[in-house]
Parts: structure tokens; sequence; C-alpha cells
């Protein structure tokens, strides 16, 4: 599981009283559990009932808090800003439903569990427990598609960094081709440092090596766009008009036809425009 996780805390809170039903701290956060949730308490009642707004996020510096209430609970998750707020709620409204479900006893109500209630935390080990599982398993399957979504980028630019080296050109050009590359991507690695591992030869530009666990989305597809519009004016400079032309459409188009889905699903497609044409 990669350690930027999405998720930080999370809180079942009594509304009436600001006691905590559970309190999860994961990562990312540094508060103390119990004393928050008064406060969090407290805010949620006063957005409520001074602005007759609802309130579903606050953010701090850190992070982004995600709220969700009914008359009796509060539930609250602290999660990274980058985490997407849609997927946090959701999470929040199944957790709150898998609490009714599970933790009300039939023919009683959450007032009434409340009320007989004598504050210990440990009266809810077993729903705490799901919360960890619920957590554990969107971390793991957030980092999947994440991943899975690098692992999509970088093999298409590696099909397009793999077209432009296959432009018809003299052994001579070919190694000024090769060289002013690797000079021109200098200050681009000094900016994504991962880029130094990755081997430019006559071949192409190998990015499939870049571990996809270490690297953000973000920032690998920002790095993967400037090295594409690197690589392309390096090209263009060297090569000669007509044999970088005749490149785009013997090599590098077919390619994107032929996986125009997927340039399309992750809007690579302008990328190929703006640079390589």
């Amino acid at each position: 599981m990669s350690d930027k996780r999405a998720i930080h805390g999370v809180w079942l809170i009594e509304r009436q009283t600001g006691r905590n039903l559970v309190a999860r701290a994961y990562s990312g956060i540094d508060i103390d559990m119990d004393l928050i949730a008064p406060f969090l308490s407290a805010t949620h009642t006063f957005i409520d009932k001074a602005t007759n707004e609802t309130l579903k996020t606050i953010d701090t510096e850190m992070n982004r808090y995600v709220w969700l209430a009914n008359d009796n609970l509060l539930f609250v998750m602290a999660v990274s800003k980058a985490a997407r707020t849609g997927h946090m709620r959701f999470l929040l409204e199944y957790a709150l439903n898998e609490f009714m479900r599970n933790e009300i006893p039939d023919g009683s109500d959450v007032a009434s569990v409340l009320e007989e209630w004598q504050g210990n935390p440990e009266s809810f080990n077993h729903y705490a427990n799901f919360i960890d599982e619920l957590v554990s398993q969107f971390e793991e399957t957030d980092d999947s598609l994440v991943a899975s979504k690098s692992m999509d980028s970088l093999e298409v630019y590696n099909h397009l960094f793999r077209a432009i080296m296959q432009v018809k050109v003299d052994k001579r050009t070919r190694k000024r081709l090769v060289d002013g590359i690797k000079e021109r991507l200098q200050p681009l690695i000094e900016t994504y440092p991962f880029l130094a591992s990755v081997p430019v030869d006559e071949a192409g530009i190998e990015v499939i090596s870049i571990d996809v666990y270490s690297v953000p989305y973000r920032t690998l597809r920002v790095a993967l766009e400037e090295m594409l519009k690197v690589v392309s004016d390096g090209a263009q400079e060297i090569v000669d008009p007509m044999a970088y032309r005749n490149m785009i459409f013997e090599y590098a188009m077919p390619y994107v036809k032929n996986d125009m889905d997927r340039i399309q699903i992750y809007a690579i497609l302008d990328d190929v425009i703006r640079y390589m044409l």
C-alpha cells in the first residue's frame, strides 16, 4: 500500500454531546482524536443552525474534512486534499448505513441506543474494526486504480517516444538526436528526479521503467507531457522536416489510431497534437 494515504482519520460522533462512538487515526494527522470531536460537533451545529446551510467539507492547510450527519450522529472523515471528495462521501454513507443495520438492535432506534450508552468506546469495537477494514480495502483498491492509470500513461508515452526515435536518419544524425535529447532533458530531470533512471538511446526513451507506486499520478503525467514536448522539439530541430513528417505518418499516427480509446480516456491526445504535430 502507498504511504500517501487518502484517509487520515475517521470520527463517528454523538451530535448532542460530542462524544466519540468511534475515532480512528491512520496517517497524516496529528491531533487528539477525543479532543477534536466536540469541536467538530459544535462546528457542524453552528453551520447548521446559524446559516441554514449543510456543512459538507472544510479545508485546513493539510487536510480536508468531509461531513455526513443525521439527527443523532455526525460522521467526519479527515482526508488528503488530493482525495476524490465524492468517493469519500460515498464511503461515509456506506459506513453510516452499516452502523444503522448492525449496531442498532431490532425494535430500537439510534436515540434509544445513545441514551443507554455509557460512553465506553469499546461498546463499538466491532464497528471500529469494520471501519478499519473498509478504509484498508479502499486504500489498496485506490492504489491499484491509480497505478493502473499510471501504467497506461507510461505505455502510451513509451510508444510515442519509440515512434519519434524511429525517424529515418543517418547514424551521425541519430547520434546528434540522442545526445541533443539527453542534454535537453537535464533541466527536466532536476525538476523530476525520478526521470534520471529512464534510459535514453536510439531505440527510444523507456519510461515504462518508472515505478508507478513511487510517483504521484498527476506528477507523472505532467512530467511525461513535458518530456514529450522536449523530445518533439529536439527532434524537429535536428531532423529533416520531411523525415520528421514521414515518421509522424508511418509510426506515430498508426499507433495513435490503434490506441485511440486509451489515449482519449487519459486525455493524452491533446499532448500528441500540440507537441508532435
